[in-house]
């Protein structure tokens, strides 16, 4: 690798300029000349060289003129084409991550002067326009050669510096660098921030610039004079154009994790600045839901000889499959059956499902073990997927993801014993029996106690192949809230389904109808999930 000689230089310099700044200096145009001759003399500039000239331009710039709202847009817009010129002679994935800086400035300006919307709209959808001309074929930030990012693309140690160097007129001299970071990314939530850092991909950090300015986007169509089903269209219609204009993985990649997060990680200055409030937080994201799910995602497969490796793929097809039984789940929820019969579809119709199954099957030694899975919902396939891993293939990139994938077999289950149990509330097969407190004890005592019994205790991915659901003996009583005046005792006995051998419903990966039994709870879930349900 290439020595970067002008390190200990821009190292110098930003401290010189540190000190200055907090000085009350107001004109760096002497080190702006330095860095500038710099720029012009390399063919391809770091980030670091860029960031650093133009953060002293735009600080020049900023302390010249006279403070106002408008003036402050100006100097933003001045920035933006400040750093699209200056990158001119940079690849695309660098030349949207150096615009990190804009993103900043528009989040700060657009929470601090709630009037600037119509200005900052035009520049943020401006600033959409240049990323989608800026993203090449989807997997062109990769390099076939070691299935990853482009060699030589991580963010240096002057990363760190530069950070402090554009939040400096935001935060204490002594301030942490995860605070800053905070600051200077504030869009994206922290598991997404984690990954920001020294020796980060490029490529990783234009993919949170990207979904900075896609939420910015979006949040900036809120406040406006328009009906609910006008706002939905037109929130729908950018988040089709911009996940198929963003052609990057990790814009996708990003996007996925940040919407499987139990809170849409949209800050609560953002969202007070220009959504209006909870309720517009739970339309947005409906809204995320409906364009993810739905969306084409054919620009996937390989491009003018760019291709995506097939573990970042099969990343992004898991992330997907999760985001997905979310969507449905949350439409049941909501008790619109048009939605989730529409995304059910929509799983049953994209590629990426048939992604996930092929990467498996194609695995060493998978081919022999594995029958491909017909699989009718997200649960079915994340069932497979999670007894696929048991057998010794590492599916699940981390265990966030892992996690996720056990929690929907829990939901799953759950959501199933709540139905049979309403459906079924007066006699379950004789199986099921409530009865007041009076009547099974002889009206001994006027606030009865409430008895629980385990119902079944599961082995989930004990062992390939092994499936089995065994009754448990004995109860456990509850005392507390017993003595809640008017309340009615209850008595919850012990049951189990007349249903055929979950061996003969589920066999997993030994034919091919290991998932096509159409339920999507005939397969238990692990005794350690039941446990943390049971708690």
């Amino acid at each position: 690798m290439q020595v970067d000689h002008f390190q200990p230089m821009l190292r110098e310099s930003i401290d010189r300029f540190l000190s200055e700044y907090r000085h009350g200096a107001t004109d760096f145009s002497n080190y702006s000349l330095i860095f500038s001759r710099l720029l012009q003399n390399l063919p391809d500039p770091s980030l670091d060289y860029v960031w650093f000239y133009s953060a002293l331009t735009f600080y020049t710039t900023k302390f010249a003129i006279v403070p106002s709202s408008s003036k402050q847009v100006l100097a933003t817009k001045d920035l933006f084409q400040l750093l699209v010129s200056s990158s001119s002679s940079c690849n695309l994935v660098k030349k949207v991550a150096l615009l990190a800086p804009v993103l900043y400035e528009l989040y700060h300006l657009v929470v601090e002067n709630n009037d600037l919307k119509r200005e900052v709209e035009g520049l943020i959808d401006g600033i959409v326009s240049y990323i989608s001309i800026c993203c090449g074929p989807f997997g062109a930030e990769f390099d076939q050669a070691d299935d990853g990012m482009v060699v030589g693309l991580n963010l240096t140690p002057s990363f760190v510096d530069l950070v402090h160097v554009w939040v400096v007129d935001r935060i204490g001299k002594n301030c942490d660098f995860g605070d800053e970071l905070s600051l200077f990314l504030p869009v994206v939530s922290g598991r997404v921030r984690d990954g920001v850092g020294v020796g980060c991909k490029v490529g990783y950090l234009a993919g949170v610039v990207m979904c900075e300015a896609f939420f910015l986007r979006l949040c900036s169509k809120f406040g406006f004079d328009m009906s609910r089903e006008e706002l939905g269209k037109e929130l729908h219609d950018c988040t089709i154009q911009m996940l198929s204009g963003f052609r990057s993985y990790y814009f996708l990649d990003i996007l996925l994790r940040m919407l499987l997060e139990p809170v849409l990680p949209v800050t609560s200055q953002l969202l007070l600045a220009l959504v209006q409030g909870s309720e517009d937080e739970v339309f947005l994201q409906e809204v995320l839901h409906d364009a993810v799910v739905t969306a084409d995602y054919s620009f996937l497969h390989h491009q003018r000889g760019f291709h995506l490796p097939c573990k970042s793929l099969k990343n992004l097809a898991v992330r997907w499959v999760l985001v997905a039984d979310n969507a449905i789940r949350s439409a049941r929820e909501l008790g619109d059956q048009a939605k989730v019969i529409s995304y059910v579809n929509a799983f049953s119709k994209s590629c990426l499902p048939s992604v996930l199954i092929k990467w498996v099957t194609n695995q060493t030694g998978m081919g022999e073990r594995t029958s491909r899975p017909n699989v009718s919902s997200p649960v079915s396939l994340i069932k497979w997927l999670l007894i696929v891993e048991d057998q010794g293939l590492r599916v699940f990139d981390c265990e966030i993801s892992k996690t996720d994938a056990k929690t929907v077999i829990c939901k799953s289950r759950v959501e199933y014993d709540l139905q049979a149990i309403m459906s079924n509330d007066s006699n379950l097969n004789g199986n099921i029996s409530f009865c007041n407190d009076d009547e099974g004890r002889g009206g001994d005592k006027g606030d009865g106690d409430l008895e629980m019994v385990d119902s079944v205790d599961n082995e989930f991915l004990a062992a390939p192949g092994l499936m089995k659901s065994t009754l448990t003996d004995g109860t456990r009583k509850r005392k507390e809230g017993s003595n809640i005046e008017g309340e009615i005792p209850v008595k919850f006995v012990k049951y189990h389904f007349q249903v055929k051998s979950v061996s003969e419903k589920f066999s997993p990966l030994g034919n091919d109808d290991g998932l096509s039994s159409g339920s999507e709870v005939d397969n238990p879930v692990s005794d350690e999930d039941m446990e943390d349900m049971k708690q």
